[in-house]
């Protein structure tokens, strides 16, 4: 397995754009990025070192346990499925979490107070972090990952009101403090009679012929950013125009839409 090092991670950083100051949204898959050669915390570092003291960086920590009835706990509960970038992120001391138990992120840096405190029903509502991060210009950045990882495609969903989705409220144990407290918290799920199967590389290849996506490959995988405004922007227009335009098997999930709206009337 090939190596990769701090220097690699900062010279393809500082190519894509990557600047002291910015607020990065951090999706990753970093074992595509090769063998760390000092750690996985090198990545990290390297992202730190270019962010400066005015810079922040969030990560995804979703848990879907609560889901299911388990409690959630902010400081405690781990991410899950999120990687080891992300658990790396949420475990240090200077990160926080907020409070959402099924969608949360982790928070370090310039804004870490204001994007953690923000507690909203949904994760993707008005004055939740996801929609300051976007009026705040954050960038995306995938360390490792695909497209198909962004999840601030939610954001765009929820706005646009997707049919292949719906409101579900779930209620659970959630710790505040040291008090653990009876919560209802929502998501806009995916409905899975129908089974919608997201497809978000329309986006890239508009982001791409915009000339609004960066990119760099490393070892087996890439590097990529794009603001998250321009990410919104075409997502938004692309689902106003069609609103299943971001569904690879949209034609099979028409038909069990169109059979499951028929059978409820």
């Amino acid at each position: 397995m090939q190596s990769v090092t701090r220097n690699q991670i900062s010279h393809v950083l500082r190519t894509i754009g990557i600047r002291s100051g910015d607020g990065l949204l951090v999706h990753s898959a970093i074992q595509y990025l090769g063998k760390p050669v000092e750690g996985v915390g090198l990545f990290l570092d390297a992202i730190l070192d270019i962010l400066g003291m005015e810079g922040t960086i969030v990560v995804p920590t979703f848990n879907f346990d609560f889901t299911r009835g388990l409690p959630f706990d902010p400081q405690t509960t781990p991410s899950k499925n999120m990687g080891v970038f992300s658990e790396l992120v949420r475990k240090h001391p200077d990160a926080s979490r907020t409070m959402h138990p099924m969608q949360s992120v982790a928070v370090m840096g310039k804004h870490r107070d204001d994007l953690a405190g923000r507690d909203t029903p949904s994760a993707f509502d008005p004055d939740s972090a996801f929609d300051q991060m976007v009026q705040l210009d954050f960038k995306l950045l995938l360390l490792g990952a695909e497209i198909q990882a962004a999840s601030i495609v939610h954001y765009s969903e929820q706005r646009v009101a997707v049919p292949y989705r719906y409101w579900k409220e779930f209620s659970g144990q959630v710790k505040i403090g040291s008090d653990w407290q009876l919560c209802t918290y929502k998501m806009y799920v995916r409905n899975m009679e129908i089974n919608p199967e997201l497809y978000l590389f329309p986006i890239q290849k508009q982001l791409q012929t915009m000339g609004l996506w960066k990119t760099e490959e490393i070892n087996y995988g890439r590097i990529s950013t794009c603001r998250l405004t321009d990410f919104v922007t075409i997502a938004d227009q692309l689902l106003q125009n069609d609103q299943w335009s971001l569904v690879g098997n949209a034609s099979s999930a028409q038909k069990r839409y169109r059979k499951m709206i028929g059978n409820n009337h």
